[in-house]
């Protein structure tokens, strides 16, 4: 029984230097990094403007070797901004705003932070200027391509049943245009940030863990 008061009493001096110093006494700087693993799918196919997101942090964020927010802390947010790929070009675009973090012990503070890197996402996929991802590659690019493969499909078949060189000619193009209609209405690709995949996050702005200060009222 002793030894079970003893470890009650130590217990929460024990924890309390898991989550670092006084949180009353702390700031974490701008352009500090947080890995947040996505606790829910998020795809331009389906995401709407102010969808709301959340996600856990998977790397404790420390300072001055202490850590101030642990592994198992919520990260949430909203979707600002999103866009289907274009039929023809124009790439699908998701931007994310990040609100709060929420402490195990339940505090909570408000943050600014930009997405820098994303998993199944190179960092030429980020946009740094907003911290959006960007789906890869553009639908013009493969029209032309296909229709470039239309074009040798249609030659062929022109060929054979023309058995001349007028008959590849015509094939070709009707192979080029099918092709192009095929482009035309086959959707880029689109953005899918998948529940469980990795995200790093980037302050933009410190995230202040001080009390606020009374200002004494004065006599009139």
């Amino acid at each position: 029984m002793k030894i079970r008061f003893l470890v009650a009493l130590l217990l929460p001096l024990l924890v309390d230097p898991l989550f670092g110093q006084d949180l009353d006494s702390v700031v974490i700087p701008a352009k500090t990094e947080i890995f947040v693993t996505l606790q829910r799918t998020l795809s331009t196919r389906t995401a709407s403007l102010g969808d709301r997101f959340y996600g856990t942090v998977s790397v404790p964020v420390t300072l001055n070797d202490k850590i101030i927010i642990p592994v198992g802390s919520w990260i949430l947010g909203h979707v600002d901004w999103s866009k289907k790929p274009g039929r023809l070009k124009g790439k699908a675009e998701i931007e994310l705003k990040f609100d709060n973090v929420v402490l195990p012990d339940g505090r909570t503070r408000e943050i600014r932070a930009a997405v820098q890197s994303a998993e199944n996402y190179s960092t030429s996929q980020i946009s740094k200027s907003e911290g959006a991802v960007v789906a890869e590659g553009g639908q013009g690019k493969e029209t032309a391509e296909g229709a470039a493969k239309g074009a040798v499909t249609g030659a062929v078949v022109g060929a054979v049943a023309g058995r001349s060189l007028k008959g590849a000619g015509v094939g070709g193009l009707a192979g080029a245009a099918a092709g192009v209609v095929v482009g035309i209405f086959k959707r880029g690709k689109d953005v899918e940030l998948r529940k469980g995949d990795t995200v790093t996050i980037q302050l933009t702005e410190a995230v202040r863990f001080v009390k606020p200060q009374t200002i004494p009222d004065r006599e009139n």
